[in-house]
């Protein structure tokens, strides 16, 4: 994506000074210098030169953060920020569940999550590709594109220099407590890459994210294979694990 974009070997600018009219900081509605440090416009001056840019806000049915979840026992798998990264969402027996009510807020197959605070964390999106609903804890932002744009490779956009430069210029407050509002996300300006090459890398995500759900299904058999030998008999484990191989094999 980078190469298309031209942003392969991009070096933001990093001057020891800048300056700034009063009339960008009232536009911008931001006091803080960081905002308006050049390699941000030098970045946003490249993309709109494709003439392909367009603010996120335009692409996207829903850009909405979660709430806090009420737990439970069962009912679905809650996602927060932890499970948001390397551009995945990871689902899997750790997950805690909460229950929905009927107006709650879900996350459906197909969404872009997008971790909304903390150091470290802030700003790391992945495309939901699981088959099933999820719940948003209040650290993840929802993000439902229209169908002209693919959540996979939006994802990947948000999670390259494009798109962790404008967290950095969006994000609010310090010392740790960083926010990442709606309201900012929506200010993303986007490289609205032409069809073909979003298909490409969403077929190499969709390869990737299915090899690794194998090898987490293939971990938890084994796990599962372990105790089925140290609770009943090393015949009834082979014969589990034997069952678990011929699911899982790839063809």
């Amino acid at each position: 994506m980078l190469r298309a974009l031209g942003l392969e070997n991009w070096q933001a600018p990093e001057p020891l000074s800048y300056i700034r009219n009063s009339g960008d900081v009232f536009a911008a509605g931001r006091l803080d210098a960081e905002h308006f440090q050049p390699k941000f416009k030098t970045l946003i001056t490249h993309i709109e030169s494709t003439g392909r840019a367009k603010y996120l806000s335009s692409l996207l049915r829903l850009n909405q953060r979660g709430k806090q979840p009420d737990y439970a026992d069962t009912g679905l798998p809650v996602v927060n920020s932890k499970h948001v990264i390397n551009g995945e969402v990871h689902i899997d027996s750790e997950n805690r569940k909460a229950t929905a009510a009927n107006n709650a807020l879900l996350i459906e197959p197909g969404d872009v999550l997008l971790n909304g605070t903390g150091v470290g964390t802030i700003g790391r999106a992945a495309p939901y590709l699981h088959d099933f609903k999820a719940i948003p804890d209040n650290h993840v932002t929802i993000l439902r594109p229209r169908k002209s744009v693919d959540p996979v490779y939006l994802a990947v956009f948000l999670n390259s220099v494009a798109g962790r430069l404008q967290v950095e210029q969006r994000l609010r407050g310090s010392s740790g407590q960083i926010e990442l509002y709606p309201n900012d996300i929506a200010q993303f300006v986007v490289w609205d890459a032409p069809s073909a090459v979003q298909d490409e890398i969403r077929k190499c995500a969709e390869d990737s994210f299915q090899q690794k759900q194998r090898a987490t299904q293939l971990l938890d058999a084994a796990k599962r294979t372990v105790e089925i030998a140290i609770e009943d008999s090393e015949a009834a484990a082979l014969a589990y694990c034997n069952d678990a191989l011929s699911q899982y094999t790839v063809p």
